[in-house]
């Protein structure tokens, strides 16, 4: 069943299931980083480390993830409305984390590799994208981070790269992952190797996550919201992993409290 009429989504934003969130501000790198809110204190509480080498599927049990219901039956969830407001100016990015894992090394050069489990949700990878996130922090020394990856075709040795450049990251941050020319998505990863040492063996993982919404908060102290129309209202599939990630514009994330709604049909 799914929502295709304008009576049956009036009759499910009439029913729709509302979440709070706040999460307290965090260290950032700086302005224009990405900062993940996974291990931020607040509502819902703070996640933990992924576990090591193979990693795991996040779902919306997961220690850190919005705990989005499930709908029942052969009902579809959609996100209906997302809300914000920060003490910082930025931006705010709901996604679903896919798969994630830690324990890699800032320091190795060989490929570290390891046998990541098959994705449970858009197994197909389309859309899918990766980040580098750390957990605890790497060297300052620049390197180039090389995945190689099976695409949302099934074309596996892909190689997708993020530069790091000569700075030493916080807790928290997150490197987008650049894909090879003409892909689309990422079903897996296989292995990451750093074309030289960061100085600093650190802990950090990769993840794979589906983007949902985003946005901005470019009034400090001041809501901004988005309704089902400028969402789109992509659907939430079940037992999905709903975090939070901040696009910065200082060097702290800033109090962000905020709610989003989702409606079932």
């Amino acid at each position: 069943m799914a929502i295709t009429t304008m009576d049956m989504l009036v009759a499910a934003l009439n029913a729709s299931k509302r979440y709070s969130i706040y999460k307290a501000s965090m260290t950032s790198k700086a302005a224009g980083e990405f900062q993940s809110l996974m291990l931020a204190a607040g509502s819902p509480g703070a996640g933990s480390t992924p576990a090591t080498g193979a990693g795991a599927i996040p779902t919306n049990a997961t220690a850190g993830a919005i705990p989005i219901i499930n709908p029942g039956g052969s009902n579809k969830e959609y996100l209906a409305r997302l809300g914000f407001a920060g003490s910082i100016a930025g931006s705010i990015i709901l996604y679903d984390r896919l798969w994630n894992n830690s324990g890699l090394s800032g320091t190795s050069t060989s490929a570290q590799t390891f046998t990541q489990p098959a994705l449970t949700r858009y197994t197909d990878g389309l859309g899918v994208e990766a980040f580098v996130e750390i957990y605890t922090a790497i060297g300052a020394t620049a390197s180039n981070f090389t995945i190689s990856y099976t695409n949302s075709d099934g074309t596996a040795g892909r190689s997708g790269t993020y530069t790091k450049p000569a700075s030493a990251p916080v807790a928290g941050q997150m490197y987008p992952i650049s894909l090879a020319a003409g892909d689309k998505g990422i079903r897996s990863i296989q292995s990451v190797q750093l074309s030289v040492s960061t100085g600093t063996a650190g802990n950090f993982g990769l993840v794979l996550v589906r983007r949902f919404a985003e946005i901005g908060i470019p009034v400090v102290n001041a809501s901004n919201d988005r309704d089902s129309f400028s969402l789109g209202m992509p659907e939430i599939v079940s037992n999905s992993a709903l975090f939070l990630m901040a696009m910065c514009s200082a060097a702290t994330t800033g109090n962000i409290i905020g709610s989003l709604e989702t409606i079932e049909g």
